[in-house]
This record gives structure tokens, C-alpha cells and sequence, in this order.
């Protein structure tokens, strides 16, 4: 199985550094650059496209959800996985679809739970529309309001809501939704 490249950003060496150990304990990931200087983070990200970026949310000059935004404004595959401090900050990452938020200091299990779901979650070979119905379950919406809202008809939504179970191996709808939240699909 192909690595998993990760860039690591953090204004704190020490943390940098406790981070990339545990990262090295891991044969899933192959850390392709570490920053405590997020603005040439960006460049970086930009010219290699990593797959996931493991930020500090609170940093000097540009700020880990500002690298978020620029990440998805650019880049639909890179995942941001936020780690801090401050669990307040939670907030802030969900509204910028960070992939995960860990609170410091990081243990090694948390980080392998966390790239394990990365990994499940980058396995099931989901379509653009299959997301946009998922999305449209999770937030409560029946076959008839989801094709409405994506111009499509019932029958369709239903032949992609049965695909999406099939693919995932769920049984209803609550259980896709929860695995979906649990391996950060949507």
C-alpha cells in the first residue's frame, strides 16, 4: 500500500519534533516536510500536493485555518488534521471541513486512529454526487428533498443511496451516516 505523505506545521519545534516521532513509528506515512514557518508551508503544499497536512490551528503570521481555506480553495484531495492546545478551537476546524482535531499533546494511538481513518476513508471509491447525497442524509433529508435539491428524481437518489450502502458496506441509512462521521467521509 502507497505511503501517506504528510506535511507537519507547527510554530513550536518541540511539538514539531514529538510529532515527526510519532509519526516515524508509523510504516503508513512518509513525512514529505516539516515547518514551523506556515507561509512557506503553503508554497510547499502547493508543489507537492501532500496528502494530509497536520497543522497547529494557532500560529505566528498566517494561521492554520487560513492554510485550510487556501488547501481546499486549491487542493480537494489534501486533508487538514488539526492539532492544539485550545479545544476551543474545534469549532473553527469543523467550519473550514478539517479532517480530524486532536488536542495536544499527542498520543500514538490517537495519531494512528486518525491516519487508520484516513486511510478507510480514502479505500471506498466514492463519486462526487454519491458525497453530495451522503451529505444530504447526514443532514437529515429524504429522497425526494435530496433529488429537489440536486435537480435529480427519487429513483435516481434511491439507485445512489443503494450504490452508497453497497460500497460501504452499511445496512441503513443511520449506519452510513455514523461510519461516514467516524472514518470523516463527509
Amino acid at each position: 500500500m502507497k505511503k501517506i505523505k504528510i506535511v507537519l506545521i507547527d510554530h513550536v519545534n518541540s511539538s514539531l519534533i514529538r510529532t515527526t516521532d510519532l509519526l516515524k513509528k508509523s510504516n503508513k506515512v512518509e513525512i514529505t516536510g516539516i515547518f514551523n514557518d506556515a507561509e512557506l508551508a503553503l508554497e510547499f503544499i502547493k508543489e507537492t500536493q501532500p496528502d494530509l497536512v497536520i497543522s497547529e490551528i494557532e500560529m505566528t503570521g498566517v494561521s492554520g485555518i487560513a492554510i485550510a481555506k487556501e488547501i481546499k480553495k486549491q487542493f480537494l484531495d489534501t486533508k487538514v488534521i488539526f492539532y492544539s492546545e485550545q479545544a476551543h478551537y474545534a469549532i473553527s476546524a469543523i467550519k473550514v471541513a478539517a479532517f480530524d482535531y486532536l488536542l495536544k499533546p499527542l498520543s500514538i494511538e490517537e495519531l494512528q486512529q486518525c491516519i487508520h481513518r484516513y486511510q478507510i476513508s480514502h479505500q471506498i471509491d466514492l463519486n462526487k454526487r454519491e458525497l453530495q447525497i451522503i451529505k444530504k442524509m447526514s443532514e437529515g433529508l429524504n429522497s425526494k428533498s435530496i433529488g429537489e435539491t440536486l435537480f435529480i428524481s427519487k429513483h435516481t437518489v434511491d439507485k445512489y443511496r443503494r450504490n452508497i450502502l453497497e460500497k460501504t458496506n452499511c445496512n441503513n441509512t443511520a449506519e452510513l451516516v455514523k461510519f461516514v462521521a467516524q472514518v470523516g467521509i463527509i
